[in-house]
C-alpha cells in the first residue's frame, strides 16, 4: 500500500520545434503511468526511450497514458506507445473525440486560421507564413483511440495515486487537470506554466462551423478556479514545477489586466485591425515570426473588451475587421449618418 505522496514523480523532457521542450511525467506506482507523450515522430520516440531507460524503465512496461490535452506535443506518440506497450490511453471525453479525428480537426483549424488572420488584417504574405506550422502539426501528430474515457469531476487511478479529473478549457478546448488531493499535487498540462503566460488558442467552436470560440473568456474564469485548488505543487507541460500557484495566477491575471489597457491605448480613433494593434505591442520581427500567437493574444483581449462593452467592431467590404473604442465607434456612426 502506498503512502499518499510517497510515489515518485519523474520528469522526462523532449525537444519540440517551435515550443522548446515538453515535460512528460512518469508516475511509478500501479498502474505505471506516463502523463503526456511528446510529439509523434521517431526522434521523440527514441528520446523518450532513452529518458525512460535512465530511470530504469522500459517503454514496454508502461501501463497507462494519461493525456492533459490533445495538442500534438502532449498526445502525438499515444498511438505508437500504445502499440508498443499495450498501455491503455485515458483522457477526457473531449480529448478522446479529438484523438479519433485528429487530422480532420487539424485541417479544420488550419482553414479557420487562414480566414481568421485575413479577417484580422494580417497581410497575405504573413498568412502564407503560417502554413509550415500546420504542416508540422500534421506531420507530428497521429489519431489515437482512448480506452478509458474520463468524466470531469470523476477520478482515475494512475501511478499509485487517485487523481481527480478537472476540465479547465482555455489554452485549448480539452485542457484537463489531474489532482492528487491527498498528496496536494496537480498535473496541469499547459493550463498554467511557470515561466510564460499560456496562450488561449482561437479555434472553431465546432470543426464543421465557422463560428469561433472566445477562448480568453473561458480561460480567465478557469484560472481563478484553479487559484483555489488546495495543492502545493503543480507539474506543467513546459518548464519547472510550480510551488506557489496562487501567486503565479495572481501575476497572470495582472498581466491580462495590463494587456487590456495596452490594447485600448493602441486603438486609433478611427479604428484599428488586430494586426495593427499587434504591431504596436511587439517588435516587427516578432509579429512576423509569431503572427498566429500575436493575433490570438490581441483578439482574445478584444473579446474581453467587447464583452465589457468597451469596444465595437465593424467589417469592411473586403471582410477585414477593425475595432473602435465605444466612444470612437459612436462618433464614427454619427458622422456616417
Amino acid at each position: 500500500m502506498c503512502v499518499p505522496g510517497s510515489v515518485s514523480i519523474d520528469r522526462i523532457e523532449l525537444p519540440v520545434p517551435y515550443l522548446g521542450t515538453v515535460n512528460l511525467w512518469l508516475l511509478r506506482g500501479e498502474p505505471l503511468t506516463l502523463v503526456d507523450t511528446g510529439p509523434g515522430n521517431e526522434e521523440s520516440l527514441r528520446t523518450l526511450e532513452r529518458g525512460l531507460e535512465t530511470l530504469g524503465v522500459r517503454l514496454e512496461e508502461l501501463e497507462l497514458l494519461l493525456l492533459t490535452h490533445h495538442h500534438l506535443d502532449h498526445s502525438g506518440l499515444a498511438a505508437a506507445i500504445k502499440e508498443r506497450s499495450g498501455a491503455r490511453v485515458a483522457a477526457l471525453a473531449e480529448t478522446a473525440a479529438w484523438g479519433r479525428n485528429y487530422h480532420r480537426n487539424s485541417d479544420a483549424e488550419r482553414r479557420f486560421t487562414r480566414r481568421l488572420l485575413t479577417e484580422q488584417g494580417v497581410p497575405d504574405p504573413l498568412v502564407e507564413q503560417s502554413e509550415p506550422f500546420y504542416d508540422y502539426i500534421l506531420a507530428n501528430s497521429s489519431p489515437f483511440e482512448t480506452d478509458d474515457v474520463l468524466e470531469a469531476g470523476g477520478t482515475v487511478r494512475a501511478g499509485g495515486r487517485t487523481l481527480r479529473v478537472i476540465h479547465r478549457p482555455g489554452h485549448s478546448t480539452t485542457d484537463t487537470l489531474f489532482v492528487d488531493e491527498d498528496a496536494r499535487v496537480a498535473f496541469v498540462g499547459d493550463h498554467l506554466l511557470a515561466h510564460i503566460t499560456s496562450n488561449a488558442e482561437l479555434t472553431p467552436a465546432h470543426p464543421d462551423r465557422e463560428e469561433r470560440r472566445r477562448a480568453l473568456l473561458d480561460y480567465l474564469p478557469n484560472l481563478r478556479l484553479t487559484m483555489e485548488l488546495p495543492v502545493d505543487r503543480c507539474f506543467g507541460g513546459h518548464g519547472p514545477e510550480i510551488r506557489d500557484h496562487r501567486r503565479l495566477i495572481a501575476e497572470r491575471l495582472a498581466f491580462h489586466t495590463s494587456r487590456l489597457e495596452e490594447i485600448i491605448a493602441a486603438i486609433e480613433p478611427d479604428g484599428s485591425t488586430a494586426f495593427e494593434i499587434a504591431e504596436k505591442l511587439w517588435p516587427a520581427d516578432l509579429v512576423e515570426s509569431q503572427t498566429v500567437l500575436a493575433i490570438w493574444e490581441v483578439v482574445g483581449h478584444l473579446d474581453l473588451l467587447a464583452a465589457n462593452g468597451a469596444i465595437d467592431d465593424r467589417v469592411d467590404d473586403n471582410g477585414r475587421r477593425s475595432y473602435c473604442t465605444t466612444e470612437a465607434a459612436k462618433l464614427a456612426a454619427a458622422v456616417a449618418v
